[in-house]
């Protein structure tokens, strides 16, 4: 099996150590059919170049036929496979998978490419929420039976069965395994026992099939009206990734076989739901955290009308002593940018609309500081944590703080941001760096 391997916005050229035009054409093709399922449009994903493709800011795997390619985040100071784990480690935190330690670093020591991580990490955590029991319902069920069982259909029985006394037509509710949910889950693991190339992996999916035995087929598994309630809580994490797996199935129209396999992530998106998650653990239980808050709104239309432009910052940290989860009254707003700052220029090369977008939260939601926080790269120099303390103008004027969080050790970013939100200064230690590597090479 040959692996590619690629960071966001560099090149991987044709031929050579790399692609074939042929492997490029599919993994084009496959990129604009993500792009667009991720409402990126057809270049969001990977750009045709002259020299071969592009990737852009999404993360993730692509698999065609014989071939895979791994887009990895650029994260200073970090070797491929340190990079790859600190990835499945923001994965795991974004959606709340809940994975021990010792298990993330069992994977951490594999040499498995990314979709095979991914894979195994969900069969894990799957096979930990089904050793449980399997999440059931009770469904309405109609048989002829030679005793009562519930209640008796008496139009069945005097039209079906009026010359026959020995078959009495029930109607009664029986507690099955054969849920929407679970027939989406059984679907997932039919689905990743034909991508993975793993035995390991292929034995958990195996073993998981055997448990969902009892659980019928799907043909549109997207399509299942699943509930998430209190009855499959341990449930609730898995189904977001799990449809991620079934939308990244590509099969070829004419033949019915899989054409390519891609589990992409945005990661404007997925450092959003990272920073959001870490930021709840390293809070609690002491403060209350809000994830895009609806509460405020940029407009306020005169009679009565209907406020206009809800805004929605990623975090707002509610005051200690806020006795409701609508008291934002003094409250921390932080919002996220996956972007490269520039320590050479003034203002840090930041955006006016992040700024203006900034002092719109600040005014809307009453806060008492607000905070743009962005990845750290070794241009920054030694600092991690607030980076710029600045003031917005006017008489409502309130502290704006830029600070920076290295992503490529997830697990200190809860105290990172601790620090942040209390504002305590950081002095975390240099990371040596290994320069800006374009990564790309081959394997049997």
């Amino acid at each position: 099996m040959k692996r590619l391997f690629c960071q966001e916005w560099k090149e991987l050229p044709v031929g050579g150590n790399g692609p074939t035009e042929t492997e490029i054409r599919q993994f084009h093709a496959l990129a604009e059919r993500a792009g667009l399922r991720l409402k990126l449009g057809e270049t969001g994903v990977l750009v045709r170049t002259r020299r071969g493709l592009k990737a852009q800011q999404v993360v993730g795997v692509l698999a065609i036929p014989g071939c895979t390619l791994e887009i990895l985040p650029k994260i200073d100071g970090r070797e491929r496979d340190a990079v790859r784990n600190a990835l499945v480690h923001m994965l795991v935190v974004a959606y709340d998978l809940r994975v021990a330690d010792s298990a993330l670093a069992d994977m951490a020591r594999q040499k498995h490419d990314l979709l095979e991580l991914l894979i195994r990490l969900f069969a894990t955590r799957l096979l930990a929420a089904v050793q449980c029991g399997l999440p059931r319902r009770y469904i309405a069920c109609e048989e002829d039976l030679r005793l009562l069982r519930g209640r008796l259909d008496i139009v069945r029985q005097f039209t079906r069965h009026a010359v026959r006394p020995d078959r009495l037509a029930c109607r009664f509710d029986e507690l099955s395994e054969d849920t929407p949910l679970n027939r989406v889950l059984k679907a997932v693991i039919s689905r990743l026992a034909r991508v993975t190339r793993s035995a390991a992996n292929a034995r958990l999916l195996a073993e998981l099939a055997a448990r969902f035995e009892f659980t019928g087929n799907s043909s549109r598994p997207l399509e299942e009206p699943v509930r998430l309630d209190r009855t499959n809580t341990a449930f609730h994490d898995l189904y977001p990734l799990a449809r991620l797996f079934l939308e990244g199935e590509w099969q070829d129209t004419t033949s019915g076989r899989l054409a390519g396999f891609a589990l992409l992530f945005p990661m404007n998106d997925l450092f959003e739901m990272f920073i959001g998650r870490s930021l709840r653990r390293a809070l609690a239980p002491r403060r209350r955290v809000r994830l895009q808050a609806r509460d405020r709104y940029a407009l306020k239309v005169e009679n009565g009308g209907n406020s206009l432009f809800n805004l929605r910052p990623d975090a707002a940290v509610l005051r200690p002593d806020a006795e409701e989860p609508g008291d934002f009254k003094g409250c921390i707003v932080l919002d996220t940018k996956w972007k490269e700052l520039n320590p050479a220029r003034h203002d840090l090369g930041i955006a006016s609309g992040d700024i203006y977008q900034m002092l719109a939260y600040g005014r809307a939601y009453g806060v008492s500081r607000v905070i743009l926080l962005y990845p750290w790269y070794k241009d920054i120099g030694r600092t991690k944590g607030v980076i710029r303390r600045w003031h917005a103008n006017g008489a409502d004027g309130f502290p704006m703080h830029i600070a920076t969080v290295d992503v490529g050790g997830p697990e200190n970013v809860p105290g990172i941001l601790g620090r942040i939100v209390n504002d305590v200064s950081d002095e975390a230690v240099t990371l040596v760096a290994d320069g800006d590597a374009n990564w790309v090479s081959t394997s049997a």
